[in-house]
């Protein structure tokens, strides 16, 4: 964390001209952390403000650039004289990354003309390929081709036969035949019981 010192004193970081002697020799202490973060704290007597609000005695009150700081209403602040660490890291960043790609296209570049010197300019190497070798290869591709068709004939064969074997099984539904109705017998004639005259 850098530490500046801020007052009328010629061994202050930001040295504020005042005649009056309103401005502390030491009069406040601006404290900017690696990341940019800032706080300031004040030392004097007759205080510092931020935004036109006093601040407390030695308590870091959290300031970006934006803010308006001044010394007991006499002297502000000039943010030029303080060194704007975010836009330095942003700065290497960049170049960092500016130089890696330009390590990367050259590594890449170098390989690519390397490339092209070994086989002769923009002709693709030759492959050596064994041609026993692909011949198998085709043989086994085709023999397996060959067998999922005679598995897939097979198959719709089966399903066929099957289909065949229901029908032929099945015996076809017979038409009920209509009843004929029954020859009527002949009842026997009930024969009236003979009355017999007793005589006398």
């Amino acid at each position: 964390m850098k530490v500046y010192s801020i007052g009328r004193e010629m061994g202050c970081d930001i040295i504020i001209n005042d005649n009056s002697d309103v401005i502390s020799r030491r009069h406040a202490t601006l404290n900017v952390s690696p990341s940019g973060k800032m706080t300031i704290v004040d030392l004097s007597h007759n205080g510092t403000y931020v935004n036109g609000i006093r601040i407390a005695q030695n308590v870091p009150v959290p300031v970006t650039r934006k803010d308006n700081v001044s010394f007991a209403h006499v002297a502000r602040l000039d943010w030029n004289l303080i060194p704007n660490t975010g836009a330095t890291i942003i700065k290497w960043v960049v170049i960092g990354v500016v130089a890696l790609l330009l390590i990367i296209g050259g590594i890449w570049g170098f390989s690519a003309l390397s490339n092209k010197e070994t086989t002769g300019g923009d002709q693709p190497a030759p492959v050596a390929v064994d041609s026993t070798a692909l011949k198998k290869e085709k043989e086994k591709i085709e023999e397996i081709e060959k067998q999922k068709q005679d598995s897939m004939t097979k198959h719709v064969q089966d399903s066929l036969n099957k289909v065949k074997q229901k029908k032929v099984s099945k015996p076809s539904p017979k038409k009920p035949e209509p009843k004929k109705p029954e020859p009527k017998k002949p009842e026997p004639k009930k024969e009236e019981p003979k009355t017999t005259r007793v005589r006398g």
